[in-house]
């Protein structure tokens, strides 16, 4: 919609270009967050400066301090839905931040919130009300309510809020209302233009618009024009006003056209102007027509305040058509609204605020800006605008009064960055610093004088200005609001030609114009320096930036060249000064270089930004290189003579090196031109001499084509000079890719001197990646020795490379970051970078490099440690600004997770001793103000140094840190924050691998019986201090864990109930670890109380882990942190409230994790928990092998099911997938197999049959092999043996001892032996009359271990002994409703029965359970615990088929029974 037209378009068409152009406004908005970011500080600033304004004894209302918060906190949590990609979490802040906007936007208009004008308040929230919509995609409430903030607020809506917006809705609809006005504003300059009546009615006067002719008005002009102004951004903003409304009734008419309702279209109103004006004026807006005065944000809002009847309050001074100054330049400083002095670093500023209020009397110091000193830069801590204090009056400061002292007035607006231009002042003139009404508060610095500025005026070194006021000093309010303090040395008001100078000035040149061209900006240069601007391909207003329409300048300004000609007239000797004071020869850089102290933004990349340590060297460096300008002045320290005669003496040599084609003279002439460079002592008229593209080509073919070391040395040498002084010099080399590839070859040819040359080119980070620098670099590093100082450099080679190696470690991506990491460290890199710590030049860069080689290979954090000297990255704390703060907190806090615990708490003993400074209350202050990615580290590492003494008493450095920790932890809109949190508390045990890594988590795998991954870090990590170091671990996590449980009454946990809520899977698994650490380390530590707030917040969230998870290292890790909590009666009723669900995890982990077990005894304690409920079988399948005879016995190992066949045949099934494969079919017996035993040493299998023989055999993977045959002469029933005996039973009483080597021993028992159980020496015998006896093998003695009842009728056998653990279990007749008993061998104590009516025929045993089978087929469960039954299984088949066998696996997974007619049937426990 922008452009010079009304709307020609239906309803329709009007609301399709309001929702595109709104929506298009919204977006790009939403995108870009720098944006919203500043803008949101520029609000702020004004907020501030009202709030400043209106008096610091005024108190503000609760109810005031509430809205105010409501809309911080709605645009805060606005931005964190832009942020975020949780979708529920983006709807939720959406409509928090809805309500929060809401109490803003319906304030009422007539009144004010704390001070601040509640139409701003409410635009400002709709302005955030229409992001939101667009967020929630309704572009047409996101329309009407940017229309609402328009109709709210006119005048901060286009000129704060949105600019752009209005140019393009309404700027259209303005041209009546700006064309009155230029013809009002030119009918009034046309009375103070002089020789106006030589030029025509029609004239374009906008290029002679300029301040001086506001300086030269009267003051009823002044207030004609005053009014006039006003009277302008008045009709702006009702019709603005009015605009917006029409378009708010035609979006209201669309929607209700849409639902079907017939509603009138709204007229299209008409923007009248105040008044008629005389003659048509073209639509077309001319160049100087503002719209609304420029405010800064340090204006507040009292210049723009407007009741009901009064109007807005006028202004002292006009608004003037003077742009912000803004300059394309690679060097730039940083501009602060709050100080108003532009500055290039935020530790360049040496400013105090005092107390004393800016009035009649201001004495400022401030520093000039370096322009020429080569900045190094850092990938890690880019340019950004750096607040600077308030100067402040200093009494001492003596300056001369001179009557003819020259006053400089430049204006710059705030809406853009501004420039301080350096005017060149005579010698025998005082230099008076400005701050112009129009700049805001901006300070104007002037040099003491051109021998202080010296031959080079942008060296390195900072001249300081001195500036004091007297007491007719006065201040005045500029039409901005900003205070204006002006230094007159003898009257109270500006003199004529003090007046007019400053408009006499070229902002580029810094001189008189003697031809001025004046552009279509509004903006007058001098034509030969514009036109090097252009020629340099620039095609925008230099001060504007504005797109020039064309490249052709106009013709000169000849009404400013006849005002600067009448000017000199009447003032010769202050021209004839300055044409003095101006000497070519004291400035060798270009028109756009040095004379222009930049104040934008930087434009450099993040990827090579500003390295303050190392540039602070080469600001003391270069101190020796500042001479004086060279003039005819018999001050100066080298004459103008001595330098023409240096300059004719360069020619030959110059031209011998341009033009010859002998390599040995241009070498010659190289170390001549470096001999007398150093004897001209860097003169500026030698630099500009040298510094013509032809002789520094001639340098680059030398570095080329020579093999002379010093020469190449020369050539590089002049070739940094030149660049030091003209950084345009190194644009031109790196321009040329031939010319980097050359110093990259002679660096990596051992010309150490072309790693400061390619330093100061300031290369991208491509340039250096490409050609593979690092191990070049790194050479320079780690040589030794230095060349001679016979050539000083600004910086050393080895500053130079430690600086780019930096560069190349901080960019590119995570890949190349690792390997060029890992070069260095393969080189040995990390002892020699840390040796270079004492050098203060390039500190903060050799702590980045560490830092990064530590994080890719955590393995040299041991190498670091032991030749660190820590004082001096601790001195480098404490100077350093936030940035290099966190680098060297997150250095330290890496360094102390050593291996060794014993040598962390060396090191966290030497960081919280030494330096002259307390180094943890530094680091409590910094943990107070530290960026949020920062905070993590420094709260580690404080918790730390705290915990070096034993936690008694309350500290406030462990409590600050542990809250800081917990508080993060909360903060679910951050998870990067979270997960460095998680990080922090996982290195807090102390419990750290050699390779860098936390191993808390095979630790407590390890605690838990699953040892395995503990035990290959152990078998990789062993040391022969392992003993004492885990004395200190122990030690140290039992502190850490102490003060982190207690804190709060145990709020970590709470903090960690909802990290467990997190979707992030890398994020739960740390989470899990810590708690079950946290949880864990309560059971050693003594009871505080928190143990309830663990399990109240923790136990639901192990028994989740503990269901859902399907990695087997977290159930380990969740069933170790329910163990806490089975001695608590309230959690173990909680506990067996999910008994169900848990059980079957928790048999299966009985086999990785003994805890598992104990868990399980403790449930199965419970008087609540029903283990019927918990007992399921299910059945898998049933083989028929009735072609082999029945199935006489079966024995379960590693995996394989072994059967025995009455056939003879043994059979050999794997049983690894539940379904049975056959895999071998042994027929070595020639008889039924009656009986097979396996030790409890599980190498051997035995076998018994009918023919009389005992084989033994070999266990192999699948397979079994015969390798003896024992002939015992009597037919074997029942066997059980060991590598020592075999015993057997056979026809009549008593069992039969074989010793492998004899015949067999029989021992009588004068009974009849049904069964046999060995263990070790012992062997059990189940015989007739329900008695159990015990025989000592060794001695072979014979023990009634048990006795049974004698009953008249019926008769009473054991039928089945199985030992398990330290029970055995005996089963056989049913004897008064009694069938079996457990008994304890030891104590040969009855600990339980088994109550069923049904003789027990087989009986089985696992972990879990107890099965005894009966004649019926049916085979009964019971539960080992507590030996109650909790079901049965019956087996298939017609008949009553008698189990013959019955095996369980040892973990109760499955269940095989044999039976006579020759079926195995399989069942899945569950």
């Amino acid at each position: 919609m922008a452009g010079n037209y009304r709307f020609a378009m239906d309803q329709k068409g009007i609301v399709r270009t309001l929702i595109t152009t709104v929506g298009s406004f919204t977006q790009d908005r939403l995108i870009d967050k720098e944006q919203r970011v500043q803008h949101k500080e520029q609000c702020a600033e004004r907020l501030a400066a009202e709030d400043g304004s209106s008096g610091n004894d005024t108190e503000v209302r609760y109810s005031d301090q509430a809205v105010l918060a409501n809309l911080d906190w709605g645009i805060d949590a606005l931005e964190e839905a832009i942020n975020t990609s949780n979708i529920e979490t983006k709807h939720a802040r959406l409509d928090y931040a809805e309500k929060m906007l809401h109490v803003c936007a319906m304030l009422t208009s007539d009144q004010k919130t704390a001070g601040v004008p509640n139409p701003y308040l409410s635009a400002w929230a709709y302005l955030n009300l229409s992001y939101l919509w667009e967020l929630r995609n309704n572009v047409h409430n996101s329309v009407l309510h940017v229309l609402e903030m328009f109709i709210v607020e006119p005048f901060f809506s286009r000129i704060d809020f949105a600019p752009e917006l209005w140019k393009k809705l309404f700027l259209p609809h303005m041209s009546s209302i700006a064309g009155w006005y230029a013809e009002a504003r030119h009918r009034l300059m046309m009375e103070v233009v002089p020789d106006s009546s030589d030029m025509s009615f029609t004239a374009d006067l906008d290029q002679f618009f300029n301040e001086s002719l506001v300086f030269s008005m009267r003051p009823d002009q002044m207030e004609k024009l005053k009014k006039l102004e006003q009277l302008y951004s008045e009709s702006l903003d009702e019709n603005t006003r009015l605009f917006a409304k029409y378009y708010k009734d035609c979006m209201n008419s669309d929607s209700s056209s849409g639902a079907g309702k017939k509603v009138m279209a709204p007229m299209l109103p008409i923007a009248e102007p105040p008044m008629t004006p005389l003659h048509e004026v073209s639509r077309s807006i001319p160049n100087y027509v503002k719209f609304g005065p420029i405010l800064p944000k340090s204006a507040g809002f009292s210049p723009v305040l407007k009741s009901k009847h009064g109007g807005r309050e006028g202004n002292n001074r006009v608004s003037l058509n003077s742009s912000a100054f803004l300059h394309d330049m690679d060097e730039s400083a940083a501009w602060d609204p709050r100080g108003g002095v532009p500055e290039g670093n935020e530790d360049d500023s040496d400013y105090e605020a005092n107390d004393g209020s800016i009035g009649s009397s201001v004495q400022q110091q401030t520093k000039i800006n370096r322009t020429r000193s080569p900045l190094i830069f850092s990938p890690v801590d880019s340019p950004r605008t750096s607040s600077s204090k308030t100067s402040s009056p200093k009494s001492d400061v003596n300056t001369r009064k001179e009557s003819g002292s020259l006053l400089r007035l430049l204006s710059c607006r705030i809406a853009a960055p501004s420039d301080a231009i350096s005017l060149p002042i005579s010698p025998s003139k005082s230099s008076h610093s400005i701050s112009s009404a129009d700049s805001d508060g901006e300070v104007i610095e002037t040099p003491k004088s051109c021998r202080k500025n010296g031959g080079r005026p942008s060296s390195t070194s900072y001249d300081y200005v001195n500036i004091k006021t007297s007491e007719n000093s006065f201040q005045n309010e500029s039409d901005e609001g900003s205070l204006s303090c002006v230094s007159l040395p003898l009257s109270e008001k500006l003199t004529p030609h003090s007046k007019a100078l400053k408009d006499f000035v070229c902002p580029i040149t810094g001189q008189i114009f003697n031809d001025p061209v004046t552009l279509e900006t509004g903006q007058t240069y001098e034509r030969k320096a514009i036109e090097e601007w252009l020629n340099r391909g620039n095609t925008t207003c230099p001060i504007t930036r504005q797109r020039l329409s064309s490249n052709v300048l106009p013709k000169t300004n000849y009404v400013l060249k006849r005002l600067i000609t009448a000017w000199k007239e009447q003032h010769p000797d202050l021209a004839q000064e300055l044409l003095y004071s101006e000497t070519p020869k004291a400035r060798f850089s270009s028109p756009l270089g040095k004379e222009i102290v930049l104040v934008s933004p930087s434009n450099q990349t993040s990827e090579f930004s500003n390295f303050k340590a190392i540039d602070d060297h080469v600001t003391q460096r270069g101190k020796r290189f500042t001479r004086p300008v060279v003039a005819t002045s018999p001050t100066s320290v080298i004459s103008q003579a001595a330098v023409e005669t240096i300059i004719n003496e360069l020619r030959s040599f110059v031209s011998c090196l341009c033009t010859s084609n002998n390599l040995q003279e241009c070498e010659s002439a190289v170390l001549e031109i470096a001999r007398l460079w150093k004897d001209s002592k860097g003169d500026a008229a030698v630099h500009s001499y040298l510094s013509k593209p032809t002789i520094v080509n001639g340098f680059m073919e030398i570095l080329s084509a020579s093999l002379d070391r010093e020469v190449l040395r020369a050539s590089i040498y002049i070739l940094c000079e030149l660049i030091f002084g003209d950084e345009s010099i190194g644009e031109t080399l790196t321009s040329v890719d031939s010319d980097f590839d050359c110093l990259a070859a002679l660096l990596k040819n051992g010309l150490a001197e072309a790693a400061v040359l390619m330093y100061q080119l300031r290369p991208a980070f491509t340039q250096l990646s490409s050609h593979d620098l690092v191990h070049s670099l790194m050479q320079i590093i780690l040589c030794k020795s230095e060349e001679s100082d016979d050539l000083l450099f600004m910086i050393k080679p080895k500053d130079a490379a430690i600086a780019m190696l930096e560069q190349i470690l901080m960019s590119g991506d995570e890949n190349s970051r690792s390997l060029n990491a890992l070069t260095i460290v393969s080189l040995n890199g990390i002892a020699s970078l840390v040796k270079c710590l004492h050098r203060m030049e390039g500190r903060r860069s050799i702590i980045s490099i560490l830092l990064c080689c530590t994080r890719v290979d955590k393995s040299c954090k041991n190498v670091i440690a032991n030749g660190i000297e820590l004082l001096y990255v601790l001195e480098l704390f404490h100077t350093g600004n936030d940035s290099i703060r966190g680098i060297c907190v997150d250095f330290l806090s890496e360094l102390v997770q050593l291996n060794r615990r014993t040598l962390s708490n060396q090191m966290l003993q030497i960081i919280k001793t030494e330096g002259a400074f307390s180094t943890m209350h530094t680091f409590l202050v910094y943990l107070q103000m530290a960026p949020m990615e920062h905070q993590p580290a420094t709260a580690t590492l404080l918790l730390q140094l705290d915990l070096l003494v034993e936690p008694r008493k309350m500290s406030i450095y462990r409590e600050e840190a542990i809250e800081a920790l917990i508080e993060a932890l909360r903060k679910k809109e951050f998870p990067n924050q979270q997960m460095m949190v998680l990080d922090a508390l996982l290195s807090l045990p102390g419990r750290i691998t050699s390779s860098g890594e936390s191993y808390i988590e095979s630790w407590l795998l390890k605690v838990a019986g699953f040892d395995h991954p503990y035990n290959a870090l152990v078998k990789a990590d062993w040391t022969e201090t392992k003993e004492e170091e885990e004395k200190a671990v122990c030690s140290w996590e039992k502190r850490v864990a102490f003060v982190l449980c207690n804190h709060e009454k145990g709020c970590i946990f709470k903090a960690l109930e909802e990290i467990f809520k997190n979707n992030s899977l890398k994020m739960t698994k740390s989470c899990l670890v810590i708690a079950t650490w946290l949880t864990y380390m309560l059971s050693i530590l003594p009871d505080t109380g928190v143990r309830e707030a663990a399990r109240e917040s923790l136990l639901d969230e192990f028994i989740n882990v503990l269901q859902s998870s399907k990695n087997l290292e977290e159930k380990i890790l969740a069933v170790l942190a329910l163990k806490t909590f089975i001695n608590d009666p309230t959690a173990i009723e909680e506990l067996g409230k999910y008994a169900k669900c848990i059980y079957k995890t928790l048999r299966k982990l009985k086999r990785n994790s003994f805890v598992a077990t104990d868990i399980l005894k403790a449930l199965m304690n419970l008087s609540s928990v029903n283990a019927t409920e918990m007992w399921s079988c299910t059945d898998v399948v049933e083989l028929d092998l009735r072609a082999n005879g029945e199935v006489l016995c079966m024995v379960y190992l590693k995996g394989c099911l072994i059967s025995s066949h009455s056939d003879g045949t043994i059979k050999v099934w794997d049983a690894g997938r539940r379904r049975l494969r056959l895999v071998q079919e042994a027929h070595e017996h020639i008889k039924a197999v009656t009986c097979l035993y396996v030790p409890s040493s599980g190498d051997r299998l035995y076998s018994g049959s009918l023919d009389k023989t005992i084989r033994v055999w070999e266990l192999k993977p699948e397979e079994i092999q015969c390798i003896q045959v024992h002939d015992v002469k009597e037919a074997v029933h029942e066997l059980a043996a060991n590598a020592k005996f075999a015993c057997f039973i056979s026809q009549g009483n008593g069992v039969k001892v074989y010793n492998w080597s004899g015949t067999p021993k029989h021992i009588n028992f004068n009974k009849s032996v049904k069964c046999l159980a060995m263990t070790g020496n012992k062997l059990y015998c189940g015989c007739s009359g329900y008695n159990i006896q015990e025989l000592d093998l060794c001695s072979g003695t014979v023990n009634t271990f048990h006795l049974g009842t004698r009953k008249l009728l019926g008769k009473q056998t054991v039928n089945s002994l199985n030992i398990h653990d330290d029970l055995l279990f005996a089963g056989g007749s049913a004897v008064d409703g009694i069938s079996g008993k457990v008994f304890c061998r030891s104590s040969k104590a009855v600990m339980g029965t088994f109550p069923t009516g049904f003789d027990i025929q087989r009986i089985a045993v696992n972990n879990d359970f107890i099965f005894t089978a009966t004649k019926l087929g049916i085979i009964e469960v019971w539960l080992k615990e507590r030996v109650s039954r909790v079901g049965s299984i019956k087996m298939k088949g017609k008949g009553h088929a008698k189990i013959t066998s019955l095996v369980p696996d040892i973990d109760a997974g499955m269940l095989y029974a044999a039976s006579s007619d020759g079926k195995i049937q399989v069942w899945a426990l569950d």
